[in-house]
């Protein structure tokens, strides 16, 4: 991530403190899966399986967890099977998000969206999120305690602030984000926002080129809008780009 405009230091998704559910970092015991019925979780799980995940094996042999391995970014093995959970079934799928796409959320405040994002980070993705308002909201949120946040704001100068006019140094920002994360989901909240600043073609623009990284790299990117805010035309248009989740 040296090459990142913004100093945003890739953080893992799973808080280091306290040990993890899983060999691959996920926090099996708080993922909706698991508290619905629809998982055993790894660690309760057949023994079998469990020991068919490349992961398990890898992190295993090292006598370590994926989340806290030194090599994890630069691990073939991590890349190559980290989509590839032994436990996930169909039901299991419907609980979370698929891979590759881009959603749109829905709400007036950030609460559905985060919950998405917050879902994606318990099963042990990498996360980005940038937004609006102040960082200080997603205080208490202990998965999301590690995860870096850009503020959208003109009036600083801070590293971890960006101008919503500089959409390039936005999209850049996310790109590297997808390119350097083994697995990857993005939460922007702040739509509205940029399409004030940047103008809805522009905004249509950008989202249509952050999705074709979304497949590129299997990621995820959520965003949510205000739909009392926008133009029916608008928010038509922003929903050709993405997929809509319903709160």
């Amino acid at each position: 991530m040296s090459g990142t405009l913004l100093r945003i230091k890739l953080s893992l998704s799973q808080d280091t403190d306290v040990p993890p559910d899983a060999r691959c970092g996920a926090m099996c015991s708080q993922c909706l899966s698991y508290q619905k019925g629809h998982c055993p979780s790894c660690p309760q799980g057949n023994e079998k399986t469990r020991s068919s995940c490349q992961l398990f094996q890898c992190a295993s042999k090292k006598d370590t967890v994926c989340t806290e391995c030194p090599d994890i970014l630069h691990c073939a093995v991590y890349r190559t099977y980290s989509h590839q959970c032994p436990f996930i079934t169909p039901v299991v799928m419907r609980d979370s998000l698929p891979e590759g796409q881009g959603f749109l959320v829905k709400e007036r405040v950030l609460e559905e969206s985060l919950n998405l994002f917050t879902d994606r980070i318990i099963r042990g993705d990498f996360g980005l999120i940038v937004m609006r308002q102040s960082p200080e909201v997603l205080s208490g949120i202990l998965p999301l305690r590690r995860i870096p946040v850009v503020q959208l704001n003109q009036t600083t100068t801070e590293d971890s602030n960006l101008d919503p006019t500089n959409l390039a140094r936005l999209h850049l920002t996310i790109q590297e984000f997808f390119e350097a994360a083994p697995r990857a989901t993005v939460l922007l909240e702040g739509m509205e926002y940029l399409i004030v600043h940047n103008g809805i073609d522009r905004m249509l623009r950008f989202v249509h080129s952050i999705i074709e990284f979304v497949k590129i790299y299997k990621s995820r990117f959520i965003t949510l809008v205000d739909p009392r805010v926008l133009e029916d035309e608008e928010l038509a248009l922003l929903e050709r780009e993405l997929v809509s989740v319903s709160p």
